[in-house]
C-alpha cells in the first residue's frame, strides 16, 4: 500500500544535526567571553549566573548522564557553605566536578567544557581574594 511522506519531514530526519531535535531538546549555549570574563565571582548573583551556565553546557553535551547534575549540586553547595566561613568542602567538590568533565572532553565538545573548567576554577578562587583587595 502506497504511503504519503511529507518532504520537509523526510529532510528533517535525515539531516544529522535536526534529526532529533524536538523543543524539549537542550538549546546550545550561548557563550560570550566577554560575558563570562567581566563578571565578579565573588557576589552570588554572578555565582549562580556561572552555575547556570554550567548547568546549561553540561544539560547539552552530557544530558544522557546523571552523575554531573550531583555533582554540581554538591558543589553549589559547597559554594554556599564557603559564603557562611566553612570552606573545607569546596576544594574537594570541585576538583571532582573537573575530574568528571575532563572525562568527557571529546574533540567536538573541548570548547564548552573548558568554559566549564573555567567557570569552576573562577567560583573556586574568587573567595580567596575577597579580603586581600584594598579599598581604602
Amino acid at each position: 500500500m502506497a504511503q504519503i511522506v511529507h518532504l520537509d519531514d523526510h529532510r528533517r530526519m535525515r539531516e544529522p544535526g535536526q534529526g532529533m531535535a524536538t523543543n524539549l531538546s537542550p538549546k546550545r549555549p550561548r557563550l560570550s567571553d566577554r560575558d563570562l570574563w567581566t563578571r565578579d565571582y565573588r557576589q552570588t548573583d554572578n555565582i549562580l549566573y556561572a552555575i547556570m551556565k554550567i548547568k546549561e553546557i553540561l544539560d547539552y553535551h552530557l544530558y544522557y548522564d546523571d552523575v554531573w547534575p550531583y555533582l554540581l549540586l554538591s558543589f553549589l553547595e559547597a559554594v554556599h557553605n564557603t559564603k557562611q566561613g566553612d570552606a573545607r568542602e569546596l576544594p574537594g567538590t570541585g576538583a571532582s566536578l573537573k575530574d568528571y568533565v575532563l572525562s568527557a572532553v571529546t574533540p567536538v565538545n573541548k570548547r564548552d567544557l573548558s568554559m566549564v573548567l573555567l567557570l569552576t576554577d573562577l567560583i573556586e578562587k574568587s573567595p580567596h581574594y575577597r579580603g586581600s583587595s584594598s579599598s581604602s
